[in-house]
Formats: structure tokens, sequence, C-alpha cells
């Protein structure tokens, strides 16, 4: 355990061992938790909003639906035309 201090201003440096165990490379966001007496720091993933869509339950759910079908050989070959008839 290592002790680091905390500015007057609220600021703290991680020791690079820290940093690395988090896969943390230059200026990096985390998430702060505190759980009873203790702050809880993760690697942030920070989504533009234009792209959340792609993580909601709803999107998730038909993603691992379509998975599923593959990995069961439900799928649809198309040719090169066939494709472009479906449209862009």
């Amino acid at each position: 355990m290592r002790v680091i201090v905390v500015s007057e201003s609220g600021r703290l440096t991680l020791p690079i061992e820290v940093r690395r165990r988090l896969g943390l490379e230059g200026e990096s966001e985390v998430e702060v938790e505190v759980e009873a007496d203790a702050i809880v720091l993760r690697p942030a993933v920070v989504l533009r909003r234009e792209d959340a869509w792609a993580y909601t339950l709803e999107h998730r759910a038909l993603l691992a639906r379509a998975h599923a079908d593959s990995r069961e050989g439900r799928v649809l070959q198309l040719t090169e035309e066939e494709l472009q008839a479906v449209g862009p």
C-alpha cells in the first residue's frame, strides 16, 4: 500500500504502477464512486450521445439474437447485386 497526497485543491497523482494496472495512458477519464470509507476509481468509457443507442438494452438484445442466429447457421447470403438492391 502506498500513501499519496491530496493537494489543497483536491488533486492527487496516481502512481505509475496504478495507472498501468488500470490501463490509463496520458490524460484519462475515470469514474469515481464512494463506498463506505473508500474511494473506488474505474477507467471510464465516454460515448458520444449519438452513439449511445448501440449500448441500450434493446439493441444489445437484438445483437445477441443475431449472434445466436449466426451460430445456428440461420444466415442469408446475398450477392453484391442483391445487396445493392436492398438499399444503402
